[in-house]
């Protein structure tokens, strides 16, 4: 049975959540900064293996010929994939990174988007009965689009 919510109640939730909602803004935008600013450096590294589409997974996926994006590495069996991950986790601390080997600045800084975007969802879940695990990702965004722009909203007023 869908839930009733009091707009009055919404507002009020609304206004009070709105650090929560802005430092979700916060996290997106310095996630997508850090991707940009790793990718600028490790961009080089992926492309100096020339890494291939190779060996039983090529098969599997029909895919041939290069490797364009370090996000298909997952379809390589190459033997040297390991070097390139840990040329980039040198190239990570060469570029100030202090966190755990074998983690990447940019990852870190996404997945910790996902944190607050999910903290969010929670604090929403009392009053609208919605919790993370019930949303699809194309709802999910859509449901945090509303949730952040009613908090920006109150917040202004």
């Amino acid at each position: 049975m869908p839930q009733t919510v009091k707009l009055e109640a919404f507002k009020s939730w609304a206004k009070d959540t709105a650090p929560a909602a802005r430092a979700v803004l916060m996290a997106k935008v310095f996630a997508q900064m850090e991707r940009e600013r790793v990718d600028a450096y490790t961009r080089p590294i992926f492309e100096s293996f020339k890494f291939q589409y190779c060996g039983e997974l090529a098969g599997k996926c029909q895919l041939t010929g290069p490797i364009a994006d370090p996000k298909h590495l997952y379809l390589c069996d190459d033997p040297l994939v390991p070097a390139y991950y840990e040329d980039c986790d040198k190239a990570h601390r060469e570029h100030g990174f202090t966190g755990p080997h074998g983690h990447c600045p940019a990852l870190t800084a996404e997945h910790l988007v996902i944190v607050a975007e999910n903290l969010l969802i929670g604090l929403a879940a009392p009053i609208f009965g919605i919790n993370v695990p019930d949303l699809t990702l194309e709802h999910r965004e859509k449901y945090l689009d509303l949730l952040i722009g009613a908090c920006l909203k109150e917040s202004k007023s």
